[in-house]
């Protein structure tokens, strides 16, 4: 509610034509940041405190306020964008430069490329022929980064254009053919043209037919026709294999958004969830290499899409596990070190990440680097537990990787599997009296880390064959108080004593066991003892533990007994689940089992998991009998609108005009709320899209972020053409200077009304034309 009143003030604020200040949203955003180390992301927070930011100029505050979005966002490609385009603005090269430096290459977002694009050319506008090498230089970079992009026509287009645009003799000429012979400079020009244009008819782009076209004419214009029909006879396929991966390649990217906050699994909504699985099934298909490229080419288009979706979907390890997996199976160990090594920096908390770093170091012949990240993370647990004791300082310890008790047991317990396949025995054991030194060294009420014992015993048994070191292992693990009332580190040393056929001790282990006051009450235990002695023992000893259970036992805990007592009797190996023996046994269904499937799900003892609570549509929208809403419904509603209307506040905290209820309930009840509905407009609002045409003179469309200009995101779609304005920049008409050769190709016969031009795949669609805006300088 506060939360409530705070935004309405603040709309009313807004109304009254006060502004938030640039050291007031600073503030703002460095409350939101402080929120996020406590896993509490305020999205609706952080959307508002962006849009307050990108419609301030660039102060010292502003600026301020962006370092501190970016840093808890580091992938957010539009506050890159747009941070980058307020310092071009400023003419602040020095801090455009570090910008880019900060972002490019782990934001491959082609706006922020543009930019990129339009910084080399101001940069080197008046360098004369070494500034002409510096922006041929960018391109290749950048069509090397981002050239199999589906949006990456413009990016192919300029490259052409700027390797066509020098004179013959002159110094830029000289400079970007360095190679060319007196006599033979256009020679040398058709070559590097040439080569481009074949590189950009293979990829699956927008601009795809409109370059096909050019590089039909650029070589049927030559002076070899033969020459000319030869080439183009031997790249006709290749070209025609693009197209028709371009149309299956536009249906998969039409919906996908770089504009989605990079937050956690679970933290951005169901639209989050819905952008990851559209990005898992494009991802799946690229890897799937449809036009069957070379192993180079497939690379460069595979890992643009993975760092794309990274952009999104940075917290989610399971991206960076399939992007280094990927990378494993094509045999590159180097690539996939280094995207764990990035993994790990972008999600430090994740230890399955480090374990397959270990686990790749390994299997591609390079152990001691695995034993070095097992030794980084032993030695971090290990000072973790002396600042906490106080025997070391913070200072001195450094900065820490916070890991439980349960992540440490797991990393020791890995780490003496990896010292007995890659170095021997006594290693593993000088490991395990380390590690137990830290399992006592835990506070009391920590996790007792039982398995540490148990994995030690086990690799003992089954790897060493020593059976006289495990059972050590499981009897110093008695001597602790923990472990000895552990009912799971008990039945571990039962499995192992009967596996050994040792039914003698396995017997006195468990009435020692049972001997103690708690592990009496344990009905486990006793289910277990049952078990032992109907397959070691005869029924008369299954009868007299019977009796000593009924016992011990009190209460619920008898009640439970009794109620496995029969399974028991039936199933002294335990192979069977309770469900079943009742049916084969024809015995009612027990009330444990239903309730098995839902305490098994590991949630905390949360029955069904997340979402369980979650009422069904008709229990909100009933209109009478047993369960009804208490409040009478005068209307039938969608449910949807049922729980917007109880989701807003009440009248009394509402000021100024109170709208018609039937008006509102009317325009809802006209708007499709269907769920295919409304996802589809969710995720037109992330991906940049605007209204379909037909909107009203003057009307804004609806998602814009920036006067004049669409949204920021992908933007993939391609909306009708039909109020929009003139291309703002200088190649299209009333654009502010001449046209050039492609421009006017583009607008020549540019009567369709498609949202396209003559196969350039874009010529006003809204986010070729930011591209545009973007690139030239």
């Amino acid at each position: 509610m506060d939360r409530e009143r705070e935004r309405m003030d603040r709309d009313r604020g807004r109304g009254r034509g006060e502004r938030i200040t640039p050291a007031q949203l600073l503030g703002k955003v460095r409350n939101l940041k402080a929120r996020n180390t406590e896993d509490k992301y305020d999205v609706p927070g952080w959307d508002q405190a962006w849009d307050e930011l990108k419609a301030m100029p660039l102060t010292e505050d502003s600026r301020a306020a962006y370092e501190e979005l970016v840093s808890a966002f580091p992938t957010k490609a539009d506050v890159w964008c747009k941070y980058a385009e307020l310092e071009l603005g400023a003419a602040n090269m020095p801090a455009l430069k570090a910008i880019f430096q900060r972002c490019l290459m782990q934001v491959p977002s082609l706006e922020l490329w543009a930019l990129y694009i339009k910084f080399i050319r101001r940069s080197n506008k008046s360098k004369g022929p070494e500034g002409a090498v510096e922006v041929r230089n960018a391109l290749n970079f950048t069509l090397e980064v981002t050239g199999q992009d589906i949006n990456s026509g413009p990016f192919w287009q300029d490259c052409i254009t700027h390797l066509q645009s020098a004179k013959p003799g002159s110094p830029e000429f000289a400079a970007l053919f360095p190679q060319a012979m007196a006599g033979q400079e256009d020679q040398a020009r058709i070559a590097a043209v040439r080569k481009v244009y074949q590189a950009a008819v293979c990829v699956p782009h927008s601009h795809l037919e409109g370059l096909w076209r050019d590089y039909q004419r650029f070589e049927n214009e030559g002076p070899n026709k033969q020459f000319a029909k030869k080439v183009l006879d031997e790249w006709t396929p290749k070209y025609q294999s693009a197209k028709a991966v371009y149309r299956e390649r536009q249906k998969r990217t039409k919906h996908l958004s770089l504009a989605l906050w990079p937050l956690p699994p679970g933290k951005g909504g169901l639209l989050q969830e819905s952008q990851a699985a559209l990005w898992r099934e494009y991802l799946a298909y690229e890897r799937s290499n449809p036009q069957g490229l070379e192993a180079t080419t497939l690379q460069q288009r595979v890992s643009l899409a993975f760092d794309q979706a990274l952009i999104c979907f940075l917290h989610f390890p399971e991206f960076w596990l399939d992007y280094a997996d990927w990378h494993a199976s094509c045999g590159r160990a180097d690539a996939a070190a280094a995207t764990l090594s990035k993994a790990q920096v972008a999600l430090p908390q994740c230890l399955q990440l480090r374990l397959l770093a270990a686990d790749l170091h390994e299997r591609t012949g390079n152990p001691q680097q695995a034993v070095a990240i097992y030794e980084g993370l032993a030695q971090n647990l290990e000072q973790q537990q002396a600042v906490t004791r106080g025997t070391l300082a913070a200072a001195e310890a450094g900065p820490l990787l916070p890991m439980t008790p349960e992540q440490g047991e797991l990393v020791w317990s890995q780490y003496m599997l990896l010292l007995r396949r890659v170095e021997n025995e006594f290693h593993s054991r000088k490991l395990f009296l380390r590690a137990r030194k830290w399992q006592q060294g835990l506070a009391a009420g920590d996790y007792s880390c039982w398995r540490l014992y148990a994995d030690a015993a086990m690799l003992e048994w089954r790897r060493g064959r020593d059976a006289g070191a495990a059972r050590n292992i499981f009897e110093k693990g008695l001597e602790d108080p923990r472990l000895f009332r552990e009912p799971q580190f008990v039945l571990a040393y039962l499995d192992m004593l009967t596996g050994l056929g040792d039914l003698d001790n396995a017997r006195a282990l468990l009435a020692r066991v049972l001997a103690d006051e708690v592990n009496t009450r344990s009905v486990m235990l006793w289910q277990r003892y049952l078990a032992f002695e109907g397959m070691a023992g005869d029924l008369a000893a299954v009868l007299e533990v019977e009796r000593q259970a009924v016992a011990a036992l009190a209460g619920e805990e008898v009640e439970l007994l009794r109620a496995a007592l029969p399974l028991v009797r039936r199933d002294y190996n335990l192979l069977r689940a309770p469900q079943e023996l009742r049916r084969i046994l024809s015995l009612p269904a027990g009330p444990s089992d239903a309730s098995a499937p839902a305490s098994s799900s590991g949630r905390g003892g949360v029955a069904g998991g997340p979402g369980a609570n979650i009422r069904p549509p008709a229990e909100y929208t009933s209109t009478g009998g047993v369960g009804a809403p208490s409040e009478p419904q005068l209307r039938e509603v969608a449910p949807q609108v049922y729980l917007f209307n109880k989701s807003l506040p009440p009248p009394e905290m509402v000021e100024g005009i109170v709208p018609d209820v039937d008006q509102v309930l009317d325009v809802l009840l006209a708007l499709d709320l269907s769920p295919a509905a409304v996802m589809q407009a969710c995720l037109d609002l992330e991906s940049g899209k605007t209204l379909a045409q037909g909107e009203p003179a003057g009307q804004e469309p609806y998602g814009r972020s920036e006067p004049g200009g669409p949204p920021y995101g992908y933007g993939y779609g391609s909306p009708g053409r039909d109020g929009y304005p003139p291309p703002p920049y200088g190649d299209g008409p009333g654009g502010p200077g001449p046209m050039d050769e492609y421009a006017k190709r583009r607008y020549a016969n540019d009567d369709d009304d498609d949202g396209y031009d003559d196969g350039y795949g874009g010529g006003r669609d809204l986010y070729h034309q930011r591209l545009r805006r973007r690139m030239d300088g």
